[in-house]
């Protein structure tokens, strides 16, 4: 009979289907991702007392204060308000029902056991909606539902009948019910203080003890895919088989859960543990798992675990990204270097020196010596010898040989006192020909046989700053990545130099990565940058980049590129790339990820090398603020395809909740149609994007991620058939892949206003036929009135073509004085009165024509009022535009009035001055203007007398330079100006 019962419930559990995904067992649980929700994320209480899901995917969690419905990102709360005449609250058992809906038990403010089904409440049928206490709720097989109090236990079978158990067996009676498991046989096994009992054709009897269980507290009963049953209580947990009970751990179960890989979770009093081929790992609060834990404990569809806390919902996942931070063992989180070497593991630099992650565990390398103590490691190298070349922050380059036979390292050092320019290093590589080129913020130098040979700097050609990245590509060249530019030391030995912002169109170059052909991928603080065929190729967040500071750029196995930012590690297709730079896609398919998804921190580090690794086994590491972030590049890929479920919550038609059906009706007066959807995908909720449009009103899709909240807002719709059509699919969204994503309509009906049905229309027409008869012969009727009148008024205009002559020669005059006015208006600025922008650039460039012509000086200065904004906030922009006024004629009069200067406004409170004067001339009347601004008073509307000054910034034109170069100048110095303390001139 039992070795009957337990194949039978082994049939059971195998024959629901494993999912596509669940926790990995071959991870660590140090490797899991946990994220929290409490009440600020809309968590009715923290209090966690149990979890289920839906079959839409919905998460439900019940608490002290109501029940909540999370879809990933938001959660619905049902509470004490939510439904008429009902007290949501107290939820401490939740159950999926098997015809749809969720069935929910309530705390004593209104007691009883609800359905909630299609977007509406309502107590169960007879007794069981009103019974008090309910502390489990669980549907068996045959579809009856059993009820667990905290005085006895139910079943209430598939026809409403409810029969109480718990009164056929003492020790069951007025006892609360801690856990029930319904069998496949239509009985069910149930838990209490007392031990395990079995319930068989309505009547209850003691099991566990029969089985070798010791008398104690049953807190949780599963079945488990490898046979038997599997039992959880205050003195441990058992393996019920065969009608023997085999003790798994002697520790106190609060909850008990085998997931779809055979590993058994027990959340024990110090965290959850996992039980797996005899041994166990925790989960506590050094991995983010905080509270004591309830006994909610949850396997959804997607096999990830839900906890609930005291301190609220906890969610434990396995996705393609986790981290290696402290709890791991790293000494230091803020991670600096990343270097894979065979068969010593993962070498990671940090400001306290290099940990060694080997075999799953870290543990830390000695580096002091001479004295000093361990190192903050900047970069990292293999060397050929099958050492390790180590930059440092301040004491130059460490090399590290192979262990000697007594597993001890013997370093050496290379420093200042051995000619290197600088110990701050920042970049390594030991090149094809055995020497070491160490990358500082002196430039770069060449170790080979024991010394520096030689060192390359700004006289060299280098670009002057920092040395972030050295590479060297297939083709012998050396790249060089600095804080000011970049540049490349060719197999001759000639160096060639990009300045920042010129030909280079970045500041700052971190990473390179070559390909075949001999063109190279930078990763700068502009963007991606391509550089092919002598030229710069940008992408930047106008084409879709979330982040424009790149550090580290990898290509995995499959071809895409990876690089890390300060807003996370993009994936981007190197396909979309070279569609983008060829013109045949506007914008990049970007996938980000972030601490959302499992990195440490969404802040990578940069300037540093290596600052990420692709590793052997083809996963993809990375240095971030906070620890490690360890990518799987086919896991990624494996989610983005993951299923996705798509529902429409509602329809609301002026503030009306419609019923959820596939058609809806529309009364004509009907202003305002709300549509909330949501894409229900547990494991990356925030990786989900949507469009959606109204066909029949919209012209093209609207997309959205805006994360939260998902609603279509339509206001106005026009009358008859329109049909709504949402989709969603996992990021990056290709819309143009229809099976990667899923879609939802609802179609509309808008009933037509009285005056737009087909009786008005035959009316508007018999009436606008009338109408037109009438006017038909009205018209008629004018025009032969007309026709009198013109023969009368042909008379009239001869006799007054001549004046009209006369009056044309003096209208030819007024045009002329009109045009000339006009002209004067287009230079001029009409608030100061002087010349405005376009005449000054018009000046500027003839000026500057002159003088490489004639060799004529020029110098231009920008003007800008110190402190204009706190006059127009105080007095008023009518007071303002006065200020403005009295200050540009105090210009004119102190700086203006000479041949070869103008002033001109140039824009807002800032004027431009052009002189074509000697450069001491020059300086010293804008020396007289500055002077006398400051001195000139303004008398307020308040009646204070206001006192204006003035920052200059003057550029001298040079040779080489254009009108733009020559601005820029200006303006920089300008701003030099302001920084300095304002009021003042900055020439140079």
């Amino acid at each position: 009979m039992r070795r009957l019962f337990t194949t039978s419930l082994c049939l059971l559990v195998l024959l629901v289907g494993a999912p596509a995904w669940a926790l990995d067992p071959a991870r660590k649980v140090d490797e899991y991702t946990i994220a929290r929700w409490t009440m600020e994320d809309g968590l009715p209480h923290n209090l966690v007392h149990t979890i289920s899901q839906d079959a839409d995917g919905y998460l439900w969690a019940g608490t002290w204060e109501g029940a909540a419905r999370f879809d990933g990102r938001r959660f619905t709360p049902y509470d004490a308000g939510s439904a008429q005449g009902l007290e949501i609250e107290g939820v401490r058992a939740i159950t999926p029902h098997p015809h749809g809906g969720m069935v929910l038990s309530l705390g004593r403010v209104g007691p009883g056991v609800l359905r909630f089904h299609q977007g509406r409440w309502q107590r169960l049928p007879g007794q069981a909606g009103t019974l008090a206490d309910v502390s489990v709720l669980r549907f068996g097989p045959d579809g009856a539902l059993w009820i667990g109090t905290d005085h006895s236990v139910f079943r209430l079978d598939s026809n409403g009948r409810l029969q109480e158990i718990g009164n056929t067996h003492a020790r069951l009676a007025n006892e609360r019910v801690l856990a029930i498991l319904p069998l496949p046989d239509g009985n069910a096994l149930v838990g209490n203080r007392h031990g395990l009992f079995r319930i068989e054709d309505g009547r209850a009897s003691e099991w566990g003890r029969a089985t070798g269980m010791p008398e104690t507290s049953v807190l949780a009963i599963q079945a488990s895919r490898w046979g038997g049953i599997l039992v959880g209580g205050s003195a441990g947990a058992w393996r019920l088989e065969h009608g023997r009970a085999e003790p798994l751990t002697g520790e106190r179960v609060e909850a008990m859960l085998e997931d779809r890989h055979g590993n058994l979770w027990i959340s024990t009093l110090d965290g959850l543990r996992r039980y797996a081929q005899g041994r166990y790992e925790t989960l506590g609060e050094r991995n983010g798992l905080m509270g004591r834990l309830a006994p909610a404990l949850f396997e959804d569809r997607d096999g990830l675990l839900w906890v609930g806390t005291t301190n609220g919902l906890y969610r434990v996942s396995d996705g393609p990204v986790f981290g290696l931070t402290r709890s791991s063992g790293l000494r230091d989180i803020y991670v600096r270097a990343i270097i894979e070497r065979p068969g010593q593991g993962v070498w990671i630099g940090h400001p306290m020196g290099i940990d060694v992650w080997q075999a799953g565990q870290a543990r830390a390398v000695p580096l002091a010596f001479d004295g000093k103590t361990d190192p903050s490691v900047l970069s990292m190298a293999n060397a050929r010898d099958g050492g390790l070349w180590i930059g440092t922050y301040d004491q130059g380059v460490i090399h590290l040989p192979v262990a000697s036979a007594d597993g001890q390292f013997r370093p050496s050092r290379l420093d200042e006192t051995d000619g290197l320019p600088s110990n701050h290093v920042r970049a390594l590589l030991e090149r094809a020909d055995g020497s070491l080129w160490i990358g500082s913020n002196e430039g770069v130098s060449v170790y080979r046989d024991g010394r520096i040979v030689r060192t390359l700097g700004a006289k060299d050609g280098l670009p002057d700053g920092n040395v972030y990245m050295l590479y060297e590509t297939a083709q012998g060249a050396l790249w060089i990545g600095t804080s000011n530019g970049m540049a490349v030391v060719r197999r001759d030995g000639s160096v060639r130099h990009w300045p920042p912002m010129s030909e280079f169109p970045a500041v700052a170059a971190f990473d390179f990565l070559g390909d075949p052909d001999g063109s190279l991928w930078i990763a700068s603080d502009r963007g991606l940058l391509h550089w092919r065929d002598g030229r710069f190729v940008q992408f930047d967040h106008r084409q879709g980049l979330p982040n424009n500071r790149l550090f580290r750029l990898l290509e995995d196995d499959n071809g895409d590129f990876w690089t890390s930012s300060n807003r996370g590690v993009f994936r981007i297709s190197r396909a979309a790339l070279t569609a983008v730079e060829n013109g045949h896609l506007a914008r990049l398919p970007v996938e980000a990820f972030t601490h959302a998804d499992g990195l440490p921190s969404s802040q990578a580090n940069g300037a540093t090398s290596p600052a990420g690794w692709l590793m052997r086994d083809g996963k993809l590491w990375f240095a971030t603020a906070n620890g490690i972030g360890v990518i799987d590049p086919d896991d990624a890929r494996r989610q983005r395809t993951q299923g996705v479920t798509l529902v429409v919550e509602s329809v609301e038609a002026d503030g009306r909740v419609l019923p959820l059906q596939q058609r809806q009706a529309l009364r004509a007066d009907t202003r305002r149609v709300v549509i909330r959807f949501t894409g229900l995908n547990q494991r990356a909720p925030e990786r989900l994007r949507y469009r959606y449009r109204m066909v029949g009103f919209d012209r093209g899709w609207i997309e959205t991620d805006n994360g939260i909240a998902h609603d279509a807002v339509y206001t106005n719709l026009p009358p008859g058939k329109l049909r709504f059509e949402v989709q969603v699919m996992n990021a990056p969204a290709d819309w143009s892949k229809p099976e990667n994503l899923v879609m939802r309509t609802v179609e509309f009906e808008k009933a037509s206003p009285w005056w737009l049905q087909a009786w008005a229309l035959v009316l508007y027409a018999v009436v606008l036929g009338l109408v037109g008869w009438a006017v038909l012969l009205l018209a008629l009727r004018r025009q032969r009135h007309r026709q009198r009148r013109l023969e009368a008024l042909v008379d009239a205009r001869t006799s007054e073509l001549s004046d009209k002559n006369a009056q044309l020669e003096q209208a030819g005059e007024a045009n002329a004085r009109l045009l000339k006015q006009l002209a004067h208006q287009a230079r001029h600025d009409p608030l100061t009165r002087l010349a405005n922008r376009r005449a000054g650039d018009a000046f500027l460039a003839e000026a500057l024509e002159v003088s490489r012509r004639e060799g004529r000086p020029l110098s231009v200065a920008l003007i800008d009022i110190d402190h204009f904004k706190g006059v127009n906030d105080r007095y008023g922009h009518a007071f303002g535009d006065d200020v403005l006024s009295q200050i540009a004629a105090l210009a004119e009069q102190l700086a203006g009035g000479v041949e070869g200067v103008l002033i001109a406004r140039y824009g807002g409170e800032e004027f431009l001055v052009c002189q074509q004067l000697p450069r001491s001339t020059s300086r010293a009347r804008l020396e007289t203007l500055r002077e006398g601004i400051a001195r000139a008073g303004i008398e307020t509307p308040d009646g204070d007398t206001l006192h204006c000054t003035v920052s200059i910034g003057v550029a001298e034109l040079e040779a080489g330079q254009d009108l733009r170069d020559l601005l820029r100048v200006a303006d920089e110095r300008l701003y030099k100006a302001k920084q300095q303390g304002r009021n003042r001139l900055v020439s140079g």
